[in-house]
């Protein structure tokens, strides 16, 4: 058992936040299917759909993407999935913008960027975000 002052008793501030997801593409096909333009308006956004070109492994993976900064968060009140959005960078590498509520949320935690890892293969796909805090002054 760790002594009672020791840095592993509970969460700090300074420690690294890090979410991760897995996505089923078969489950985003079957959403799909079932509420068609409904669900794809209310998930993505028009740069998300048009950077995977729809293909359900890539949709998987930046649904799994947005899982895993929602972890990151540490909050789903009032964030909605288009409030954190995954496009790729210049250099391919994905990236994390997050809009209206997210964006209020990371700020009040004083988090910093989020960096994020996306993989899919065999109709599955893997997301894993990371921020570090800032400790920013108010």
């Amino acid at each position: 058992m760790a002594p009672p002052d020791s840095r592993f008793v509970h969460d700090s501030a300074e420690m690294p936040r890090i979410g991760c997801d897995l996505a089923d593409a078969a489950s985003i096909v079957e959403s799909i299917q079932v509420f068609g333009e409904r669900y794809l308006a209310r998930v993505y956004t028009d740069a998300e759909r048009h950077q995977s070109h729809e293909a359900p492994e890539r949709l998987a993976a930046r649904f799994a993407g947005k899982e895993a900064v929602l972890k990151v968060l540490r909050s789903t009140a009032g964030i909605s999935f288009r409030d954190v959005e995954i496009i790729d960078g210049a250099d391919g590498v994905p990236q994390v913008r997050l809009h209206r509520q997210a964006r209020t949320v990371a700020h009040a935690q004083q988090l910093g960027p989020i960096g994020l890892s996306l993989s899919h293969e065999r109709g599955m796909a893997l997301a894993t975000a990371i921020s570090l805090p800032t400790h920013q002054q108010s």
